[in-house]
């Protein structure tokens, strides 16, 4: 049994779309889904991902443990929000003796600083993510790669990586 289906989560979409009295086409077209698609996730015949549900309690003006009817903890694995959580990782990893340069320019053309991080890392697999990752973002914001696809790229790529930063460091 699919998770979706333990939670009952399509009959939950469901509910919730007709309570505020709009129509599965019209939810559907308010996703950027095809109908098909929209009537699959309500009738269970397939999984909608967290960033259609999301999208889709944003829609409807409640929270997604309203629509899952349960509380959700926040993920271990959160992304970064301020840059003095960026700092402080960058101060980690060269306490723990990855060695780190840095220079900053400053721009006044256009009034932007710009930081340029030097990171000494005997891997030269991760070596190859800098360029790759370029020409990857260059391929889709020029439409040459779909999102789709760059998504499996980088889910990929860190998956590839997930090995333990110490193995790394160099020793002082």
């Amino acid at each position: 049994m699919r998770l979706s289906e333990y939670l009952e989560i399509g009959n939950k979409i469901k509910t919730a779309r007709t309570n505020a009295g709009i129509s599965q086409r019209n939810m559907a077209t308010k996703l950027g889904l095809s109908y098909s698609t929209y009537s699959n996730y309500e009738n269970g015949y397939s999984e909608p991902p967290m960033e259609v549900l999301i999208q889709l309690c944003d829609i409807l003006g409640i929270s997604i443990e309203q629509l899952l009817e349960f509380k959700i903890s926040p993920s271990s694995k959160s992304s970064l929000r301020t840059f003095a959580e960026l700092l402080a990782i960058i101060i980690d990893l060269d306490r723990r003796g990855l060695s780190i340069q840095g220079t900053t320019t400053y721009s006044q053309e256009s009034n932007r600083l710009m930081a340029h991080l030097t990171l000494d890392i005997a891997n030269a697999q991760l070596a190859t993510f800098i360029p790759d990752w370029n020409k990857v973002n260059e391929e889709l914001a020029s439409g040459l790669m779909a999102e789709d696809e760059y998504k499996m790229w980088l889910e990929d790529t860190l998956k590839l990586f997930n090995v333990p930063i110490d193995e790394y460091i160099y020793k002082k």
